[in-house]
């Protein structure tokens, strides 16, 4: 809760047993427990009120609901992706493979260049 150490808890031990003596010293943290059990007890209590509050105004069946639309969508998205890919390049494929059979272009990737044809001037 505070993030104290053996060391700092030992510090204020003998601290406490200084300042207020051996004789109230079991007293004392009898006192400063039951402070911190009734400090944990009311934050338990609003933890739960609050849990309460958010179940009475719907907040919780809207979240679920949120998380399985989620859910859904990223189970249902990169399938569809995918199939468009595939059907885009089914339809890409035969207009490469033509492009390739005139022997006038190259496909390298997504490009397509245009091959140079030289033409011998002496024939005619």
């Amino acid at each position: 809760m505070f993030d104290l150490g053996w060391l700092e808890l030992l510090v204020i031990g003998i601290t406490a047993l200084i300042v207020v003596g051996p004789k109230e010293l079991p007293q004392l943290f009898r006192t400063v427990g039951r402070f911190f059990g009734k400090v944990k007890g009311m934050a338990r209590e609003f933890s739960k009120s609050m849990e309460e509050a958010a179940d009475e105004s719907g907040l919780k069946d809207a979240t679920k609901t949120l998380n399985s639309i989620t859910d859904i969508h990223e189970k249902t998205k990169f399938p569809t992706k995918n199939t468009m890919v595939k059907k885009i390049k089914e339809r890409i494929n035969p207009i490469e493979e033509s492009i390739k059979s005139t022997g006038n272009f190259s496909v390298e990737g997504e490009k397509v260049k245009e091959k140079i044809i030289k033409v011998d001037k002496n024939k005619k």
